[in-house]
């Protein structure tokens, strides 16, 4: 019974809803008075700590935060099948650039270093409470070096050192002799990472 009452009720209070409208076959409510929401700080305490350590080392650079990927990429338009027609072909790929935008649309990385002009040299992510998946990482990593942009993941306690960042980012040979450079930052997966940029980098010269 009390059920029954409550649906009752919320049929009724759907019906009078003050400034209730209908669009096509959509209802639409009024914008609130007072919105639901209150600002919060847009990193967490261990990314300001990274963000902190990138504007240091990326001092002649932009260091963005949580900046979607899809603003800085787009698809590539494959060639057009002669056998297809020009209208079922822009059909074909409207409908496929609709699908990989709906799957790469919640992508975004922490930080996005880029030149004061607007240049992409590369994104990192911050290991934390909200990481995100293993698989979402490494979607990024293979999409993100396909585009020649660098990618790396790290923490607030085990951030890479300046010189080993702006080699990765920037191509700027380090200042460290060669025996000190493969011990340098102590990270072997930020080295793996950097080797395989460089290999993927030597793919795209060829």
């Amino acid at each position: 019974m009390s059920l029954l009452v409550g649906m009752l009720s919320g049929a009724w209070l759907w019906a009078v809803w003050p400034g209730r409208r209908k669009v096509g076959n959509k209802l639409v409510l009024p914008l609130p008075g007072l919105w639901p929401l209150r600002g919060r700080p847009i990193l967490s305490s261990h990314e300001q700590e990274v963000w902190h350590s990138l504007r240091s080392v990326f001092h002649d650079h932009a260091v963005m935060a949580k900046t979607p990927i899809l603003r800085f990429t787009q698809l590539r338009e494959p060639p057009m099948p002669k056998s297809a027609s020009n209208a079922t072909t822009q059909t074909e790929r409207r409908l496929k650039s609709d699908q990989w935008l709906e799957m790469l649309g919640g992508l975004y990385t922490t930080f996005t270093i880029c030149t004061l002009d607007g240049k992409v040299a590369g994104c990192v992510d911050v290991l934390g409470k909200h990481e995100g998946s293993k698989a979402s990482r490494e979607l990024k990593e293979a999409l993100l070096l396909d585009c020649g942009i660098a990618y790396i993941v790290t923490s607030a306690f085990n951030v890479p050192d300046a010189s080993a960042l702006r080699e990765l980012f920037l191509g700027e040979l380090p200042d460290a002799p060669v025996d000190q450079q493969a011990t340098r930052g102590g990270d072997s997966d930020f080295h793996s990472d950097m080797a395989a940029f460089t290999r993927q980098q030597a793919k795209l010269v060829d």
